[in-house]
């Protein structure tokens, strides 16, 4: 579940760095953000082809938010629509996380 919320905790950070008017700060939290999505991407492909519990809407949607952040990253007059985008895509991936982890049975 951690690996899952860390994208959440850089690009929430990068929108709260964006709303204080540090768009430099956003722009390289954006930056750091790549590979942790990319790591969160592949592991939820991987869970998803094991058959260990991976959903192909989960491994879709950190998919489409690794292709946003490239482009809020490689397009910054997209900025802050992009950052939006980003931020309820990962809002979503946020929620899913915490639910699957809620459901879990301890064993």
């Amino acid at each position: 579940m951690s690996r899952q919320l860390w994208p959440v905790a850089l690009v929430v950070s990068a929108g709260l760095a964006d709303v204080a008017g540090r768009p430099s700060l956003a722009f390289y939290l954006l930056l750091a953000a790549i590979p942790v999505i990319v790591a969160a991407t592949l592991a939820s492909y991987g869970d998803l082809v094991a058959g260990e519990g991976g959903s192909a809407a989960r491994t879709a949607l950190w998919t489409v938010a690794l292709a946003v952040v490239v482009a809020t990253v490689a397009l910054p007059p997209l900025g802050p629509e992009a950052l939006m985008i980003c931020l309820v895509l990962v809002g979503i991936q946020g929620v899913a996380a915490l639910s699957t982890g809620l459901r879990r049975p301890t064993t």
